[in-house]
């Protein structure tokens, strides 16, 4: 049995630990920073919260379509802000769900740790050829990789996935 620290915990250093611990006297543990600096969240919050971020990540990416003519004129900024800033607030959505432990846990797993540093880092050098050296060539194959990445990484959590893309792939170039 754990104190859940929901709220209950009122930010004192007497923090978590088991029931057990306590009668026998360890020394108590502090809470996680979660647990005393965020409020506890129902599962409706969760939900919620989820569905904010995921709505919100994906109107931004699809409203960044609406400056890929300022890209195409020399001005990346607007296009790449809005394109990586609603991937990121999309996949970081899920972690209203599992939580940000176990979001990062997930991400870093080895069938997807390659496909999360690839799309992290495509969404740095999206930003720095936009904001930094100001190339739209170079931001249009930072979104290519982008999203080629945030595919290979979401096929990761369906079965077979990845399998099945690559067999389509080579069924529809003749590989």
């Amino acid at each position: 049995l754990t104190t859940g620290g929901g709220g209950d915990s009122g930010g004192s250093s007497k923090g978590g630990g088991s029931i057990f611990d306590r009668l026998l006297g360890a020394p108590a543990k502090p809470d996680p920073f979660y647990v005393r600096y965020c409020p506890a969240l129902s599962w409706e919050d969760r939900v919620l919260g989820f569905l904010a971020c995921l709505v919100i990540g994906y109107a931004l990416t699809i409203t960044s379509l609406f400056s890929y003519t300022a890209l195409i004129h020399g001005n990346p900024a607007p296009f790449a802000l809005r394109y990586s800033l609603g991937n990121l607030l999309a996949i970081c959505s899920t972690a209203f769900l599992m939580g940000p432990q176990a979001q990062i846990k997930s991400m870093l797993e080895p069938q997807r740790f390659y496909a999360t540093t690839v799309y992290l880092g495509a969404i740095v050098a999206t930003l720095v050829s936009a904001l930094v050296l100001r190339m739209p060539s170079l931001v249009v194959c930072c979104i290519c990789v982008q999203f080629l990445a945030m595919l290979w990484y979401g096929l990761s959590f369906i079965p077979y996935g990845r399998k099945i893309l690559g067999r389509m792939a080579s069924w529809l170039f003749g590989l």
